[in-house]
């Protein structure tokens, strides 16, 4: 009888191909991590920060361009992600992961460093257009380098760094910028613009290890093809960039009512808000641990996904009443685990059945989801102003819609893609 030989040249060349996964994991991770960071670690320091450049005693101007500011980022975000991502699918990953880190540094120090509020917004949008590159061009290196089941447990990886920057962006910029000076959030406004500036030095390090970190470029073979996409396709797509937009609009109106609610309405400090952007975080971080396992991710379907849109919307129809920092926190969790489920999901579901042009799709997707993003937080900054319930309200109603278009227009869109593949046998998968 004949024996299995082992083959070393396989083996090693496994072992191998395992370690420069391994290193991509954590330098992606870490790069999701500092953009995360450098975006949570404004929120409770946004209204001292732009009192620097208006003046403290203008609430109204000042709810205005907290909007306006949290906007612009995300709508550079809109703007950029598509075209980094056609960038990626023909120069490969990391070029284009460097670019769009290499931006975002230099207009975080921008911003730490701006003479006026004019140039505040030029550095918001350049650190905006820089941050669009990462999330999806990562996770297209993902795809291009993972088996299915390695595909969704690194996804949920590099969004949990993502919700990590995100928890520890608030505590970090309200301890650096004030408590470990020894002053209060009110009295430190030169300090307030030290975090950016700290996050965009410990950037520069990641940087420099991009090309010996991602030493599997990722880009699709020259002259490689992807095959046509069908309507059904098409229409799959359509539907993840709805439910992008629609639940991205919730979390733009969250963070920016909420922080308007907190610092105006209730009177939070700096450290009871940076409390409650860190539940908020956990709260993420904790439900979507949840899809690493097989048993969860094959129950995930439309169903699950209207009613995630459907209780966010409950929690946030009840935002504006609350009356103490308790009850505040308690919708704050029910928002984050909802909201937050809902981007990796579609993430996922988006590569599923066809990874063709991975990087084009993922940016099409960051791009629908900051469009939504920057619209919600337009909107709370403006109609905060009018009434502090008005955001929420809005919000709440655009979930609702969200859960009837989850259920109607994704799962039937979803129940077709599947059903094609099933009755054909053929699934692209890059």
């Amino acid at each position: 009888m004949g024996r299995a030989v082992t083959q070393p040249g396989l083996t090693l060349t496994r072992a191998v191909e395992q370690r420069e996964s391994a290193m991509a994991m954590a330098l992606l991770g870490a790069m999701v991590f500092v953009v995360s960071l450098g975006y949570g670690v404004g929120l409770p320091l946004i209204q001292p920060y732009l009192a620097q450049y208006i003046g403290p005693d203008a609430p109204r101007r000042l709810a205005w361009h907290v909007g306006m500011l949290g906007g612009v980022y995300t709508f550079a975000v809109f703007l950029f992600a598509p075209w980094w991502g056609r960038l990626s699918d023909r120069h490969g990953r990391p070029v284009v992961l460097m670019a769009g880190f290499a931006a975002f540094l230099v207009g975080s120090a921008a911003a730490a460093l701006a003479p006026s509020l004019g140039a505040v917004y030029g550095a918001r949008l350049l650190a905006g257009a820089g941050a669009a590159a990462i999330v999806p061009t990562a996770q297209a290196y993902i795809a291009d380098i993972s088996t299915s089941a390695d595909r969704n447990r690194r996804f949920v990886l590099l969004g949990g760094a993502s919700f990590v920057g995100f928890l520890a962006g608030p505590p970090f910029g309200s301890w650096l910028a004030g408590p470990v000076m020894g002053m209060s959030l009110g009295q430190m406004p030169s300090m307030v613009n030290w975090p950016a500036l700290l996050i965009a030095m410990v950037g520069v390090p990641l940087l420099l290890l991009t090309p010996g970190g991602l030493a599997r470029s990722g880009a699709p073979a020259a002259g490689a093809s992807a095959p046509p996409a069908t309507t059904l396709r098409r229409r799959f797509v359509l539907a993840s960039m709805v439910l992008a937009a629609l639940a991205s609009f919730a979390v733009g109106t969250f963070e920016v009512g909420f922080t308007l609610l907190g610092g105006q309405t209730l009177g939070l400090t700096g450290s009871a808000m940076a409390v409650m952007f860190v539940t908020c975080s956990v709260a993420m971080l904790a439900a979507q641990s949840a899809l690493l396992f097989p048993a969860v991710r094959r129950r995930i379907d439309q169903r699950w996904v209207a009613a995630t849109f459907a209780a966010s919307a409950l929690a946030l129809a009840f935002m504006a009443a609350v009356s103490d920092a308790g009850a505040l926190g308690l919708l704050i969790a029910v928002v984050g685990t909802g909201v937050g489920l809902i981007a990796p999901v579609l993430s996922y579901e988006l590569l599923e059945r066809d990874r063709s042009e991975a990087g084009r799709l993922l940016g099409r997707q960051a791009a629908a989801g900051n469009l939504g993003q920057a619209l919600g937080s337009f909107s709370a900054g403006s109609l905060f102003a009018l009434h502090p319930a008005a955001p929420f309200g809005l919000a709440a109603l655009v979930l609702l819609f969200g859960a009837g278009a989850a259920y109607a227009l994704w799962g039937a869109a979803r129940d077709d893609e599947i059903a094609s593949q099933d009755t054909s046998g053929v699934v692209h998968d890059g």
